[in-house]
């Protein structure tokens, strides 16, 4: 691992499965510093090599949640699209304010 503290970095799925690859075949420690990365890195890739094989190669985040209250969330994009269409603003102050009149 390197001794200088590296910056917060996005690494695309295609060189997350290389890290994977490489370390079920000379171990975590070992890929850990050959792709000059920390071990927990690695780990993390592990559990979520399921995941890494199916998405496309260039993406690099990982968006598979599943929405809590799905109904809500589409009237509320219905709001939103109506309020956009009747030319009123959508702030992130009157979205949630909206959400909890939605909701109840």
């Amino acid at each position: 691992m390197p001794s200088v503290k590296r910056p917060c970095q996005s690494f695309t799925f295609e060189y997350k499965l290389k890290v994977i690859v490489r370390a079920d075949e000379i171990g975590n420690r070992a890929a850990a510093r050959e792709f000059e990365i920390n071990e927990s890195i690695i780990h993390y890739l592990q559990k979520k090599k399921v995941v890494v094989t199916k998405l496309p190669k260039h993406q690099c985040t990982c968006r598979t949640g599943i929405a809590k209250f799905p109904a809500l969330e589409r009237t509320l994009k219905e709001w939103i699209i109506s309020q956009r269409e009747n030319s009123r603003a959508v702030t992130t102050v009157t979205i949630p304010l909206n959400t909890k009149e939605l909701a109840r």
